[in-house]
């Protein structure tokens, strides 16, 4: 990049205001005022482009062959690279370490290997995840409504299986009362069968409460989870780090490519 000094910038105008300038002779009228208007034009047009160059952003950069650039952008094949930013005076203002290179492990053992290929598909889940959640929800407050309706929904399952069970226990209560009233007869077989289905039915329901509660405080907790992890997605930037919450879930970050550092 080549820049222009007050003298180059003078003997370019000087030219241009030779080969404009139109003769005494031939000049039709009002041939001076015009082309007075584009010497003013021109001038002004050199005047924007030095101040435009006195005040733009040099960059200076290595290739893979050891040879420096110097460019007022840096390209493609150059960002992840170290790199100066100059200001007009050609000093170093800024300077940006070279991003350090992605080191490629080599499984030495197959459950090595495999144990490699469950990470990476743990981190695929949990970008997954993570997209999905950014999808789904606006705010932090649709995901405590929809956490309200899942645990509402399985209480009133709860809730449901506690009916059935006042139910059948009442309708047991009934049936030993009536055995009863056969002393010292023998008890029909069918009310002896229909008690033990009773029975069955009662532990088969409380095990079914058990379990619900149970689901309910992991839906809770899934909820709460999506809801701090939504939380760092929007407030800050990633970490680059996969980690693992009680229930087997995953989340994940990409890291920075590079780092700026002031120059001294």
């Amino acid at each position: 990049m080549q820049r222009r000094t007050k003298d180059d910038m003078s003997k370019a105008l000087n030219r241009t205001e030779r080969s404009i300038r139109p003769t005494r002779t031939h000049a039709p009228p009002g041939a001076r005022e015009t082309m007075g208007l584009v010497f003013a034009l021109l001038s002004g047009a050199w005047l924007v482009t030095l101040a435009a160059n006195a005040h733009a952003t040099l960059y200076k950069w290595s290739d893979d062959r050891g040879i420096v650039h110097y460019s007022d952008q840096l390209p493609a094949d150059a960002v992840n690279r170290a790199n100066y930013e100059l200001n007009r005076n050609g000093l170093t203002v800024k300077k940006t370490e070279q991003a350090p290179p992605v080191v490629q492990r080599v499984p030495k053992t197959e459950s090595e290997e495999q144990g490699m290929r469950q990470v990476e598909r743990n981190r695929v889940i949990a970008v997954r995840r993570d997209r999905a959640l950014i999808e789904s929800y606006t705010n932090e407050g649709e995901i405590d409504l929809a956490k309200s309706r899942a645990v509402a929904t399985i209480d009133g399952q709860v809730q449901s299986a506690a009916t059935f069970i006042a139910q059948m226990t009442k309708r047991r209560g009934e049936l030993e009362s009536e055995k009863v009233t056969f002393a010292p007869r023998p008890v029909p077989g069918a009310i002896e069968r229909e008690i033990e289905t009773i029975d069955a039915e009662l532990a088969r329901q409380y095990e079914l409460i058990a379990s619900k509660k149970k689901e309910s405080a992991t839906v809770a907790a899934r909820y709460d989870a999506d809801k701090q992890r939504f939380h760092e997605l929007r407030s800050s930037e990633p970490t680059g780090s996969v980690v693992t919450a009680s229930d087997g879930r995953y989340s994940a970050a990409q890291r920075a490519g590079m780092q700026l550092t002031s120059a001294h």
